[in-house]
Order: C-alpha cells, then sequence, then structure tokens
C-alpha cells in the first residue's frame, strides 16, 4: 500500500476511535475509562499517520511521548503536543488493566478534547504537506 494511502487509512482509524470515545462519553452512564483509552488510541493513530506520512518507520510502540518525539524531530511545532501526549499516555494500559480506575468525567472530557487537537492538528500538518 503506498504511504499517501497507509497514512490516510490510519488517520481514519483516528478518526474512529475519536468516535467511539465520544459516543461512550454521552451514555447515561458514560465508560469513562474506556473512553480515555480510545482517546489515546486516536492520538497514537494519528501520529503514527503523521510519521508514515513522511517516510519515517515508526517504533512499534504505545507510547505517545516516544511517538511525539519522533514527530517532533521531523517538525518542532509538535512541541506543543506534548503535554497532550503526556497526560493522554496514562489512558493506554492504565486503564485496560485495572478495575475502578480513579477516572472521573472531568478526565474524559479533557481527554477527548486533547485527542481532537491532535487529530486536527496532525490533519494540518498533512494536508499543509501535500499542498506543497
Amino acid at each position: 500500500m503506498p504511504t499517501h494511502e497507509r497514512s490516510e487509512s490510519l488517520i481514519n482509524i483516528s478518526k474512529r476511535d475519536l468516535r467511539s470515545a465520544i459516543i461512550l462519553s454521552k451514555d447515561a452512564n458514560p465508560e469513562v475509562e474506556n473512553s480515555c483509552y480510545h482517546c489515546q488510541q486516536s492520538t497514537e493513530k494519528a501520529l503514527k499517520a503523521y510519521l508514515i506520512h513522511n517516510n519515517v518507520l515508526y517504533k512499534f510502540t504505545h507510547n505517545l511521548d516516544i511517538l511525539c518525539t519522533d514527530c517532533f524531530n521531523i517538525d518542532d511545532t509538535f512541541i506543543s503536543l506534548r503535554t497532550h501526549c503526556n497526560i493522554l499516555n496514562s489512558y493506554s494500559s492504565e486503564t485496560r488493566y485495572l478495575d475502578n480506575c480513579p477516572l472521573t468525567e472531568k478526565d474524559m472530557n479533557e481527554a477527548i478534547e486533547l485527542a481532537e487537537e491532535v487529530l486536527s492538528f496532525v490533519e494540518e500538518k498533512i494536508e499543509k504537506s501535500n499542498l506543497s
């Protein structure tokens, strides 16, 4: 599959993960931990899409800090996402393997907002580079 198609495919999966997070957040009894996990997954896929778009073989990791650093090495404006990634990073395994995780609806809403910002940022970067 060509680089452009692989990158686009990951962006679409990132959007689906984010949509899942939002749907889970709207339930009468929100699935806080699952929603936060999908936000982490959305961000992971968006960052990997950017790396693929730039012909960089990404590390096989779920660590958003590592992926963000790899993106920063291509474009230093990714520094603006460092805090986003640091917060969302904790939702990878912590929320999947610990029962009664101490996450709140406030955490969930913040995670959704951060994931939306990362996805928008990455989409804009990819779009701009396609126009160049």
